[in-house]
C-alpha cells in the first residue's frame, strides 16, 4: 500500500471512531473531555523590536486616514489627520525577522501585512499603499510621506519624502 493510501485509510479510521464515539454518546465531545488547545501564542511588548516612526503631512483639502491590514479579514487604524495638519504615530519593526507591528494597547503583535494612507470615509477605495521594506537583519526605516488629494481620480496620491 502506497504511503498516500496508508495515511488516507488512517485518516478515515480516525474520523470514523470519533464519530461512532460521538455518536454512541462515550466520544470526547459527549462525555466533556474534550480539550481545547491554544493554537497562536501572542506576542507582547516591546522587547526584540525597534521603534519605525510613522508621519504623514496631510495638504489636501480633506480629512484622511492611514491603516494597516492585520489579517486578510481585518484591519486598524494608525491614525487620523485634518486637512493641513500632521500625523504622527509609531510602528514597529523587528530586524531579526524583517516583521513590522502595530501595539494595540496591551502591546499585543499586531503584523502589518499591507499598510495605507486614504481620504476619511473611504480609506479603501481612495487609498495610496505604503511600502514596506521587511529586510532581515535591517530595522524598516521611518516613514515620512505628503499626501495631496487628486480630485479627478477621487484618491489620495501620497509620496514618501526622499524618495524620488
Amino acid at each position: 500500500m502506497s504511503d498516500f493510501l496508508a495515511r488516507s485509510a488512517a485518516v478515515a479510521l480516525l474520523v470514523t471512531s470519533v464519530l461512532v464515539g460521538w455518536g454512541s454518546g462515550t466520544g470526547p465531545l459527549a462525555t466533556g473531555t474534550a480539550q481545547a488547545e491554544e493554537a497562536m501564542v501572542v506576542q507582547r511588548g516591546t522587547e526584540g523590536l525597534s521603534p519605525v516612526p510613522f508621519r504623514v503631512a496631510n495638504q489636501s483639502d480633506q480629512a484622511i486616514v492611514c491603516a494597516a491590514a492585520t489579517a486578510h479579514w481585518y484591519s486598524i487604524e494608525i491614525g487620523r489627520a485634518q486637512p493641513n495638519t500632521e500625523l504622527v504615530e509609531t510602528i514597529w519593526s523587528k530586524p531579526a525577522t524583517g516583521e513590522v507591528f502595530a501595539l494595540n494597547t496591551h502591546e499585543d503583535h499586531m503584523p502589518i501585512q499591507t499598510l495605507w494612507c486614504g481620504l476619511a470615509g473611504a480609506d479603501v477605495s481612495t487609498r495610496t499603499e505604503i511600502r514596506l521594506e521587511r529586510k532581515i537583519g535591517v530595522k524598516e526605516p521611518a516613514i515620512s510621506l505628503t499626501c495631496t488629494s487628486d480630485p479627478a481620480a477621487h484618491r489620495l496620491a501620497c509620496r514618501r519624502l526622499g524618495a524620488e
